[in-house]
């Protein structure tokens, strides 16, 4: 077994990488539109705000669902198969979503068809960044993310633009999907290059997946607990405690979502020269300093250089937390690059409605209080169990 590198190479990006790039970009672009889209949606269809979020509620569903799917769909068809099959149908859903005068029955159930697929491309993407680019693999995977990044602020935007023009909030979804059958017109008939079903069923043959995984699989939980909880909790925090009204609180998350990409972009640097553990325990640790700026003051300008400072350290702990469990799961990376959807998904679904629980007892100030533990929690897993230990266990 080959002992993880301290230092990573440079990403090489060639065609098939930029591709997925992309894809990962278009993928990231309809999410946050998503998001944007949801009180233009409920104010056309009339619905109240619970029947609204039941949105989201799918969407998480299908997430759940696609992760779990994903590792069989590729034994059966190969990972280059399943990536040409989920970009289409992510597209196909960005269409029935964006049907005009659809019921919220159509809308959810688009919803959840578009992050079952879009999840299921998210797991083929990062397995072939990490088969493909070998030693770079952490480094790739958070350059991929960096773009993605950019293109969250970007999605947000087309909305907006959308709605103050003459096209309206769906050409913030029609954008991502255009891109997305583009992408798939430039792969062509190059699908074998990602991924074949006889590499699939050779790595279901190599066993089963070390038991070491659960720490990788349990750090990648708390990390995306933190992400969606201030991204999804933030702008109620920003009401409550500086006094923002509803638009200037949503726009103002754009903090997080800059300060995400600027760290992934530092991260892709600081990979080249630091291993990953050092990088996720620095960055936890600036987190946590970041956080209590942003929790401390109702002074505005200071709230938002805290939250801003906590997306650049939270920035590159997703990317880095897959490759960290694809380090360790001695092969399987299909598999294991499900498996950190299956534990991100639900880390979604529980931890931003912890959060929202407490906030209905204590408030939103003491109810975030729970993001800081999560991040505690994350650090003691990778001062208990760093790589290097995991790795001299199972040799």
């Amino acid at each position: 077994m080959t002992t993880p590198q301290d230092v990573a190479t440079s990403p090489v990006r060639d065609r098939p990488t930029w591709l997925v790039y992309l894809q990962l970009s278009s993928w990231a672009w309809f999410l946050y539109a998503f998001g944007a889209t949801q009180a233009l949606l409920r104010d056309e269809q009339g619905t109240s705000k619970s029947v609204a979020a039941l949105h989201g509620s799918t969407f998480a569903v299908g997430g759940l669902v696609g992760a779990l799917v994903t590792a069989p769909a590729i034994r059966l068809l190969g990972r280059g198969m399943v990536m040409r099959v989920t970009a289409l149908g992510t597209a196909a859903s960005m269409l029935l979503y964006t049907t005009p005068d659809a019921a919220p029955w159509v809308t959810m159930t688009a919803a959840c068809l578009a992050c079952l697929f879009g999840t299921a491309l998210l797991i083929t993407i990062n397995a072939f960044l990490l088969d493909h680019q070998g030693t770079a693999g952490a480094a790739a995977i958070t350059e991929a993310n960096a773009f993605a990044a950019f293109a969250t602020l970007l999605g947000p935007l087309t909305v907006g633009i959308g709605v103050a023009t003459v096209f309206g909030w769906r050409a913030g979804i029609w954008t991502a999907m255009i891109g997305m059958l583009a992408l798939e017109v430039w792969r062509g008939r190059h699908v074998a290059a990602f991924g074949t079903r006889e590499q699939a069923l050779h790595e279901s043959q190599i066993g089963r997946m070390p038991r070491a995984i659960g720490w990788s699989l349990a750090l990648i939980a708390f990390f995306i607990a933190t992400e969606f909880s201030m991204t999804l909790w933030g702008a109620d925090l920003l009401r409550d405690r500086c006094g923002f009204g509803p638009a200037a609180a949503a726009a103002s998350l754009a903090t997080i979502s800059g300060g995400i990409f600027v760290g992934r972009l530092i991260g892709v640097r600081l990979a080249l020269h630091f291993h990953s553990d050092t990088i996720l325990r620095g960055s936890v640790i600036f987190a946590l300093v970041a956080f209590a700026l942003m929790w401390s003051f109702t002074v505005w300008p200071v709230v938002l250089l805290g939250m801003c400072a906590v997306g650049l350290g939270i920035g590159v702990q997703w990317p880095m937390g897959v490759a960290r469990a694809v380090r360790a799961s001695d092969g399987l990376t299909d598999r294991a690059a499900a498996y950190c959807s299956i534990s991100g998904s639900i880390a979604i679904i529980i931890a931003p409605v912890m959060l929202g629980t407490l906030a209905d007892h204590v408030g939103v100030h003491t109810a975030f209080l729970v993001v800081p533990v999560f991040m505690a929690c994350a650090l003691a897993l990778l001062l208990v169990r760093p790589e290097s230990a995991v790795h001299h266990v199972r040799s």
